[in-house]
């Protein structure tokens, strides 16, 4: 029937029969063609997946990807650690990836298959080693016997909304927090962060496992480690690192003073080649807060297999305002009394709009360089180095002075309606280190010496000295200070592989030197001159410069030595102790331990426990940290403000010399891996901290004789201390899963973490002076500030928990993750002369922030991510629905039977709580400046 369709018609001539004929046999030949070469258009991959130690890695994922189509094949490795994959399109390029819990993931890319040939590959995969809370060099993060979390930043700092540091682990880290302060002076410029919810000096920071300087200021504004001195985590550029570890246990004895809460270990990159440029630009919904990123890190060969590793970058960051209003049982502009008030606006042709104040995020300008270095002198002797310079700009403000309630402190020629003082700051870090690490036999030695410094120096302008009267400048020199650290260190190891299961033997010695100054600043800054007004302030208005008073130069020093022993007493049980004593020239000796033990009780659950005790010395500038305010009186200059540990002042009041802080802590937690894309933790823990340093309150005459005395003596009326006042206990859980799986033609990964916390206050510890001054119903003069006591219990979210839902298809991926943030609570400033009941306890409810990223990578060398922050536009509650949801001061029932009281007995409003006009938002949990949308690309060189 076919012969006679195709060639049989009986008008067909035998010419076009046999045309048709050829065509016929053509068509068939040229079918069976196509039919022969599909049987060689498909290509196929095998091969093994196994470990650096040789080990067969049995359900590793194998995925195969097709750049030009997006098409992603996977499969499992097998118990020999072999896997297959087949029916595979011809061509390429693709890129391979092999993942396996535990291990690096590891990345082949620019693979082209060829026509029905096999494609064989042997695939090495590196374990995830930590470098912190051990001294062995094979430990990984599921089998470290304390908590440790490994966060990838080559991945987070290219494609997450965020450029800081602190910011980008608020977001990916539950027991860290991080919260941008604001109106707090220099601590607007420089991000205090925490651990656990403890003191942001109770983290010690480490950079390539080498313990990183401190910054020059001393938090004592805002709420967020107040009283505390951290580490600034921005001056490093987030493109320079290659992962972050954070142990979340306490490890003083294994790495000295500070590491109470934990140790964050920042891991350099250490590439010898390619690298990568990266771009970034963000703006928040309300315009304001724009966001740009450039960044540049490139690797270099040296010698065989040595490598140079940079890292230049700046980035912009704009300040950002939020609901400003004002009151005028607040902040009028020229009077309480709304009448006059706005007949003054409208006389003087303004508006309230004409006197906004700036209540967000100061204004930031960054300038960084990084480098990673280390190459091979000998078969035996290796050198590095590493270190980096950070350059930065600061502008932010104070509050604005007005007429209604500083007249006279406005100069009229020169600010006739008022100024909003600008405070701006420059900060220079800088860093380096250099060692060498020496093959002794089986021992290895490693000697190191690490130079930080950290100066940051204020200048104030849009501002006067309104004692200096008309002819006072408008920009002011304030002074600042500066901090500088070096550390000697010298360490041995060795690892006996047969003394039972393997044991590792660490002892070492290390040598620190501190050395901290506050420089004082120009005259005009703080001075006090008689050609202004009578009673005109002194000083520049907004920030007060640091006058000779204040000016002090110390330093200090310490030795210590360590002994470390890790013991797997079976290929199931490991133990590990720790021993350290260390001696510092100011105030004596800390002899401190740790042990702690892991086992595997089966394949896949492991538990694990550890305790110590442990030591957090009194920062420097604790110990030195002087701020003397002039102020003008009927009787001459006297001064208020905080003394240091020096101060006759100090010792004539019976406050104690500052001594360090103790703690003893314990964890208990197991690990589970019920499948190789499938892993979860559970952590507990409890530290008790005794003798905690705080800021004392700020004590007048009358209290006791001897204090009375000495501010008698040196014409002060006012003066605070830092002293060892708190016993505190923190008790918490962490729990963390992580789970990935092929789905569809993609890959699915999920994974949850949450951190539950609670500090309570165990125990005051009052000088016999000031015993009465804590028992009385007045709370404005307790000498332990009530304000200080609830930041050290609520003032960090009772929990954090975050949830990611991220999806790879091809060129394509999609990532939601979801931020809960638990409630946060602490006392009001109190400045209101006339306000004896206290301050309102705000309470700031919980909130969740929702971010949503989507990445396409064009080509395989660039990437490119288009996304939001805070999609939901959430904000943290004001102010005022703070103080609803807490309490008012002096025991009051409601808020509204307070104003009531206060309205009857003062004839006006309470303007509590503090600044809630032109203030509506205290920066707490995730900030105040709503949804934030931003674009990023990331071009990788040498693809």
């Amino acid at each position: 029937m076919f012969f006679n369709t195709y060639f049989y018609k009986p008008n067909y001539t035998p010419v076009q029969i046999l045309t048709r004929s050829w065509l016929m046999l053509f068509s068939l030949c040229l079918l069976c063609a196509q039919l022969a070469q599909a049987q060689a258009t498909t290509a196929s991959i095998n091969g093994t997946a196994r470990s650096d130690k040789d080990e067969a890695l049995s359900g590793a994922t194998v995925a195969a990807i097709h750049l030009p189509t997006g098409l992603r094949r996977s499969t499992s490795s097998t118990s020999t650690g072999s896997f297959t994959m087949a029916d595979l399109l011809v061509g390429g390029p693709y890129t391979l990836q092999v993942v396996q819990p535990g291990y690096r993931t590891l990345l082949v890319t620019n693979v082209f298959l060829a026509a029905g040939k096999e494609a064989q590959f042997s695939f090495s995969l590196n374990t995830e080693i930590v470098a912190v809370g051990t001294r062995r060099a094979d430990r990984t993060a599921l089998e470290s016997a304390v908590p440790v979390d490994v966060i990838d930043m080559r991945t987070l700092a290219a494609t997450a909304p965020q450029t800081d540091m602190t910011q980008l682990l608020n977001y990916v880290v539950p027991s860290f927090n991080s919260t941008r302060q604001t109106s707090a002076g220099g601590s607007d410029h420089v991000d205090p962060a925490n651990l656990r919810g403890l003191g942001t000096d109770q983290m010690l920071v480490l950079v390539n496992g080498k313990r990183r300087h401190t910054t020059a200021l001393i938090n004592l504004l805002g709420n967020r480690g107040v009283g505390n001195v951290g580490t600034d985590l921005n001056t490093i550029a987030a493109n320079s690192v290659d992962r972050v570890e954070i142990l979340r246990d306490g490890a003083a004895a294994q790495y000295g003073s500070d590491a109470i809460a934990g140790v964050m270990n920042i891991n350099l990159k250490s590439d010898n080649k390619g690298g990568n440029v990266l771009v970034g630009t963000g703006v928040t919904t309300q315009g304001d807060g724009l966001t740009t990123l450039a960044s540049l890190n490139k690797g270099f060969k040296l010698g065989q297999k040595g490598f140079f590793n940079l890292t230049l970058d700046a980035d912009h960051r704009g300040s950002t305002t939020r609901d400003y209003s004002r009151d005028v049982f607040s902040r009028p502009v020229f009077s309480s009394d709304q009448a006059q008030e706005n007949a003054a606006l409208a006389a003087n042709g303004k508006a309230y709009k004409d006197f906004e104040q700036r209540n967000g995020d100061a204004r930031i300008d960054n300038y960084r360089g990084i480098f990673n270095a280390s190459v091979a002198a000998t078969d035996k002797v290796k050198l590095y180095a590493f270190g980096g310079y950070n350059y930065r700009r600061g502008n932010s403000v104070a509050p604005w002075v007005l007429p209604a309630t500083q007249s006279l402190d406005i100069i009229e020629s020169i600010f006739p309606l008022g100024y909003q003082p600008n405070i701006n700051t420059r900060i220079h870090d800088a860093s380096g280190a250099v060692g060498t690490v020496i093959s002794l036999g089986p021992w290895s030695l490693d000697v190191s010496h690490v130079l930080g410094h950290n100066r940051m120096r204020y200048n104030v302008d849009n501002t006067v000295n309104a004692s200096i009267g008309v002819k006072s400048p408008t920009s002011f020199d304030a002074g600042g200070f500066r901090f500088t650290q070096n550390v000697t260190n010298a360490t041995i190891s060795r690892l006996f592989p047969k003394v039972l299961a393997g044991t590792n033997v660490a002892f070492g010695a290390e040598y620190r030197n501190d050395h901290y100054q506050i420089e004082e600043g120009e005259q005009n800054a703080w001075g006090e001159f008689d050609e202004g007004r009578i009673g005109a302030g002194a000083g520049s208005q907004g920030f007060l410069g640091f006058a000779p008073a204040s000016a002090v130069i110390g330093s200090r020093s310490n030795v210590g030595g360590f002994f470390d022993l890790e013991a797997d007493i079976t290929k199931k049980w490991s133990v590990s102790t720790a021993l350290r004593f260390e001696n510092y020239s100011d105030f004596g000796s800390a002899l401190i331990y740790k042990v702690t033990s892991r086992y595997q009780m089966l394949k896949p659950l492991a538990v694990r426990a550890a305790f110590n005790t442990g030591f957090r010395a009194p920062s420097l500038q604790q110990v030195l940290y002087r701020q003397l305010t002039l102020e003008s009186s009927a009787s001459g200059v006297r001064y208020s403000g905080i003394f240091n540990n020096q101060d006759e002042v100090t010792r004539a009041a019976g406050i104690p010399a500052l001594g360090p802080e103790k703690s003893r802590s314990f964890s208990a937690g197991l690990v589970l891996t019920p499948l190789p894309s499938l892993s979860f933790t559970a952590d507990a823990y409890r530290i008790d901290i005794n003798d905690r340093i705080i800021l004392s309150g700020l004590f007048g005459p009358g209290i006791n004789a001897n204090l009375d005395a000495a501010l008698f003596r040196y014409s002060i009326d006012r003066a605070q201390f830092f002293t060892n006042s708190v016993d505190t206990r923190t008790t918490g859980l962490d729990l963390i899963a992580n789970y990935q799986h092929e789905l569809g033609r993609g890959s699915f990964t999920a994974s949850a973490a949450a951190n539950f916390n609670r500090t309570t206050i165990q125990a005051l510890n009052v000088p016999a002076n000031f015993q009465t001054l804590q028992s009385d119903d007045n709370p404005n003069t307790n000498y332990v500030d009530p304000r200080q006591l609830s930041l050290i219990e609520t003032g960090s979210p009772k929990s954090k928990l975050l949830l990611s839902l991220g999806y790879e298809l091809g060129k394509l991926n999609v990532l939601v993750r979801n931020t809960y943030f638990g409630q946060v609570s602490y006392f009001d400033t109190n400045t209101d002369a006339a306000n004896d009941f206290g301050s309102y306890y705000l309470q700031f409810n919980p909130r969740t922030v929702t971010d949503l990223m989507v990445g396409y990578k064009p080509l395989k060398s660039l990437g490119l991510t288009a996304g939001v922050n805070n999609l939901f536009n959430v904000f943290p509650n004001t102010v005022s629905e703070a103080a609803r949801n807490g309490r008012p001061p002096g025991g009051f029932a409601s808020v509204e039977v307070f104003n009531a009281y206060y309205q009857a007995r003062f004839g006006k409003p309470s303007n509590l709580p503090e600044g809630r006009d032109i203030f509506p938002y205290n920066p707490v949990q995730m900030g105040f400046n709503g949804t934030f949308v931003y674009l990023k690309a990331a071009y990788t060189l040498g693809l």
